[in-house]
């Protein structure tokens, strides 16, 4: 292909990109849902506030559940607390829209003697924490939990280990972190008032409590901000001096966003709050053996000898592959507007594929620019389609001009089961159309 041709491409790309994106209506409002019910056998110190907004993975203000092993023995949440990351004090981004954590929190009880203070004793609980984000509101649900039996005094004298310590109080609470907010126009809150029991009672309190941590406000088109929210711990009693240390955790980012073209069929998902900590990739599996093996070639071997179409005068440059380690990670995709959204860089990159996969006739202007030579070979259209990579849906595709890409002839079936896992994993993952900076790679290893 000639760069001359996919210059062309991009610059008309741009021009019509910035034209849509300042005609752009703004995003609807989030919803603010009604504040959950309070759990049985919680003092909670104030009445819940307003507030909410929502998350993906079919988690919407519906079906978002009052415990996060619901139903009990929810698959992703033992295998994120089973895994060393969740002991972490920052915990296990498990997804774009999940974590967890397996942790303790110590507070230490002084008293003053002589003016001076005194270390009475240490209560410490051993906790699990779990968030899910919405996929319809701009909130993330966090849940807390003692494990039970697992709160524990220690130094106390025999006499205030049975009859003081356990009768103190632990409040609980998400909050957002002061000054995190990114747009300073957003602003983050939780929509439901501290939970607080006495330590014992804790230890011996089975269920989750939840709260929801909510976001509004934004920038550009799709409204996104970034915030970060930690668990607040107060073991704060009448008599007693807590330590220095401020019971809190980390802080977790999250994104929040009200972009409004994320669909799967009818059902819409114009909010959403996601996890910043997970880095999101796609992968194909065993059902597309020629779609894997075709991405492979395009991110291993863009040579000039024929493995991959068309053909270069140069080593081949392909974006996109996944690795777990970052030295061997590939600089990533950014997706695009789709063309049937009347997306200008996705609509040039299928005219940069179709010259290089033959495709002369329609209303393809670079028709006349395939090379028997260096284009994809001849094949049969009744029963192949043109696969490309990186994705026509991508900053980095076809008509780029710092990117090179490859075509292949794959069986119709496949390669439109393909566009359909892609499809979903961008509703999924909740990956947001460049401009913004939302970055993911596929994984064919």
């Amino acid at each position: 292909m000639k760069r001359a041709s996919r210059l062309l491409a991009a610059i008309a790309a741009l021009a019509l990109t910035a034209a849509l994106l300042a005609l752009g209506a703004s995003p609807a409002a989030a919803a603010s849902p009604k504040p959950p019910a309070s759990a049985p056998g919680i003092e909670y110190t104030a009445k819940p506030g307003d507030g909410a907004q929502r998350s993906s993975n079919g988690k919407g203000t519906a079906e978002m559940p009052i415990s996060p092993d619901n139903p009990a023995g929810t698959e992703w949440l033992n295998d994120c607390l089973g895994s060393s990351d969740a002991q972490d004090p920052d915990g296990r981004v498990y997804n774009r829209f999940k974590w967890c954590q397996e942790y303790e929190f110590k507070n230490r009880y002084y008293k003053k003697v002589d003016g001076k203070p005194v270390l009475k004793g240490t209560n410490t609980i051993k906790f699990q924490a779990a968030a899910i984000g919405y996929n319809d509101t701009r909130a993330t649900r966090v849940f807390f939990r003692a494990k039970t039996g697992q709160v524990n005094y220690d130094g106390w004298n025999p006499l205030e280990k049975r009859t003081v310590a356990p009768n103190l109080k632990l409040e609980i609470t998400p909050e957002c972190v002061p000054g995190a907010n990114q747009p300073t126009t957003a602003t983050c809150g939780v929509g439901r008032s501290p939970a607080k029991m006495e330590w014992a009672q804790w230890s011996n309190f089975p269920d989750w409590v939840y709260w929801d941590v909510s976001s509004i406000g934004g920038e550009g088109q799709d409204q996104v901000a970034f915030h970060q929210w930690r668990l607040y711990m107060n073991g704060a009693s009448p008599g007693y001096e807590q330590s220095t240390e401020r019971g809190e955790g980390p802080p977790i980012g999250i994104r929040c966003d009200s972009a409004d073209y994320f669909t799967h069929g009818v059902k819409r998902y114009p909010h959403a709050c996601i996890y910043t900590g997970a880095l999101p990739f796609l992968t194909y599996d065993g059902n597309h053996p020629n779609i894997r093996q075709h991405i492979r070639d395009a991110q291993n071997a863009p040579a000039t000898d024929g493995v991959t179409y068309p053909k270069e005068n140069h080593p081949k440059k392909v974006p996109g592959k996944w690795s777990p380690t970052a030295g061997a990670r590939g600089a990533p995709l950014h997706r695009v507007v789709s063309r049937g959204q009347g997306g200008a860089i996705a609509l040039a990159n299928e005219e940069v594929k179709k010259a290089a996969c033959g495709q002369k006739g329609g209303s393809n202007p670079w028709g006349p620019d395939y090379n028997a030579a260096t284009g994809l070979p001849p094949y049969n259209t009744s029963v192949d389609d043109c696969d490309e990579y990186p994705f026509s849906s991508t900053y980095e595709g076809a008509s780029s001009i710092e990117w090179d890409f490859s075509v292949r002839n794959i069986e119709k079936g496949e390669n439109r089961s393909a566009g359909t896992n892609l499809s979903n994993f961008y509703v999924d993952d909740r990956i947001l159309a460049w401009p913004v900076e939302d970055p993911y790679w596929v994984n064919v290893d």
